[in-house]
């Protein structure tokens, strides 16, 4: 498994950029190779995404696919997002969820 985690500083509200992405399940469905993505709210200027792929390679045949979901707010972004990637090395999961 793949993650490429995302940092991103806007000026926008970040309640409503989530409500843009979420209004989008149809896309995150289309992307072959997607596990789970994890949107984390830091603040009303600032979020984290995290998505979990199969692969690396599953991650950059759809990097058309994320480039769109990512211009729905691209003019709020107050600067470059800053990304940290690398194979997933474990995930924990307790029995029973």
């Amino acid at each position: 498994m793949f993650s490429r985690v995302g940092f991103i500083k806007h000026s926008g509200n970040t309640d409503e950029i989530m409500d843009r992405l979420k209004s989008h399940k149809d896309k995150y469905d289309a992307m072959e190779g997607l596990q789970s993505v994890i949107y984390v709210k830091v603040s009303d200027a600032e979020f984290v995404g995290i998505p979990i792929w199969e692969s690396k390679e599953a991650f950059e045949n759809a990097q058309g696919q994320v480039q769109e979901l990512m211009s729905m707010f691209k003019d709020d972004m107050t600067g470059p997002p800053e990304f940290k990637e690398g194979e997933i090395s474990w995930i924990y999961t307790p029995e029973g969820k």
